[in-house]
C-alpha cells in the first residue's frame, strides 16, 4: 500500500487541506482505499485543531476537515511514508537535516505540479487574509500533481520493497 504524507509547518492548514484533496482525488478512481494519506508539521502541537480559516476555506472547497487534529512530524511517520511533499524548502531542509534517511523520498509540491519550485506561503504569515486563495492554490497544485505524486509514491515503495542480497 504505497503511503505519502503531507507536510506544512503547524499542520493546521497547508498539509490537511493537501492530503484532503489528494484521498478526494484517490476516491474519484476508486483507490482510496489501496493508499494511506496523512499530514504532520514541523513545527506542530499535536492533538490541535485546524485553524477555523482552514475549516471554511476547505468547505468552500467541497472538503471537510473538522475532525483533523494536528501531529508533529516524527522519524516513524517520515520511515512508513513512501513520499514526502513539503510546501516550503525550509521544510525540506529541516527534514533533510534531521532525517538524513528520508532526502531521496522529500519533494516540494509546487516542483511536483509542473511549475516552479516555489514555497506555498504560510496564511498565519499573512494573518489569514489571503487563506482562500492559499487554498485554492493548495488544491490546484495537488490537481496538477496527482499523477505524478502517484507515480512517485508507487516508484518509492518498490524500490524500498527490494531486499538487499546479503554479502
Amino acid at each position: 500500500m504505497p503511503s505519502i504524507l503531507f507536510v506544512c509547518t503547524a499542520n493546521q492548514f497547508r498539509s490537511p487541506l493537501a492530503a484532503a484533496k489528494f484521498s478526494r482525488m484517490l476516491s474519484t478512481k476508486e483507490l482510496e482505499r489501496e493508499w494511506t494519506v496523512s499530514s504532520a508539521g514541523t513545527w506542530a502541537e499535536g492533538g490541535l485543531p485546524l485553524h477555523p480559516k482552514a475549516i471554511q476555506a476547505a468547505a468552500k472547497l467541497g472538503l471537510t476537515l473538522k475532525e483533523h487534529t494536528t501531529r508533529e512530524v516524527n522519524k516513524d511517520m517520515l520511515n512508513k511514508a513512501d513520499l514526502i511533499v513539503v510546501m516550503e524548502h525550509g521544510h525540506r531542509e529541516a527534514l533533510e537535516s534531521e532525517f538524513p534517511e528520508c532526502k531521496e523520498r522529500i519533494c516540494l509540491l509546487s516542483e511536483v505540479a509542473g511549475g516552479s519550485a516555489t514555497d506555498i506561503d504560510d496564511p498565519a504569515r499573512t494573518n489569514f487574509a489571503e487563506a482562500d486563495a492559499i487554498a485554492q492554490r493548495i488544491l490546484d497544485e495537488v490537481q496538477k500533481a496527482c499523477v505524478s505524486l502517484m507515480d512517485l509514491a508507487r516508484r518509492n515503495q518498490a524500490a524500498r520493497s527490494v531486499v538487499k542480497p546479503q554479502n
